[in-house]
């Protein structure tokens, strides 16, 4: 019996794209770390502010550049943790929480990001990643009506995208005040 694979979708992506889009701006961060690093804390906010603005445009862009953006952000996502955990944590537990929640993400997202290559015509593959672990970063099913990206959504949830990443940035800026 042959089974075929499940056609992949790009839901989590949305999610990706959406929550990083909304924390692009995000004060509060940012006094934070300045409050807690001075100067190097305000630029650390902007640099962390920088690649959820990259990672959030990459991910809804769909396009061959960005999945090499989001394979690559997930490295920044294992610095900051580890960065947060010597620098900012204020115990042993904040560190093992931040620890088990970057790896956990990073994981994922690339894992995720990773088997979606065809999505992006992507032409890059690590094959000893994939026979490693099949399961996880492979096979690849495109379905040939898919029109991945921003473009490829309806005018309806291109709409509701946006709006919902306006919505995110409002909140965020009214909750700081």
């Amino acid at each position: 019996m042959t089974t075929i694979p499940a056609e992949q979708s790009y839901k989590f992506g949305w999610l990706v794209a959406l929550v990083s889009l909304a924390n692009t701006i995000n004060p509060t961060l940012i006094a934070y770390l300045g409050d807690t690093l001075g100067t190097w804390g305000t630029m650390l906010g902007v640099v962390v502010a920088g690649r959820s603005l990259a990672v959030g445009i990459a991910a809804a862009a769909v396009r061959p550049w960005s999945w090499y953006v989001l394979l690559a952000a997930q490295l920044f996502e294992l610095t900051w943790g580890g960065f947060y955990m010597t620098l900012l944590a204020r115990d042993w537990e904040a560190s093992l929480m931040v620890a088990v929640f970057s790896l956990t993400i990073a994981v994922t997202c690339f894992a995720y990001f990773y088997k979606r290559r065809s999505f992006f015509q992507a032409r890059w593959r690590w094959q000893w990643l994939e026979r490693s672990w099949p399961r996880l970063v492979g096979p690849e099913t495109l379905s040939p009506s898919a029109r991945p990206g921003f473009i490829g959504l309806s005018r309806l949830q291109r709409t509701l995208f946006v709006a919902a990443v306006a919505i995110g940035l409002v909140i965020k800026l009214v909750s700081t005040r």
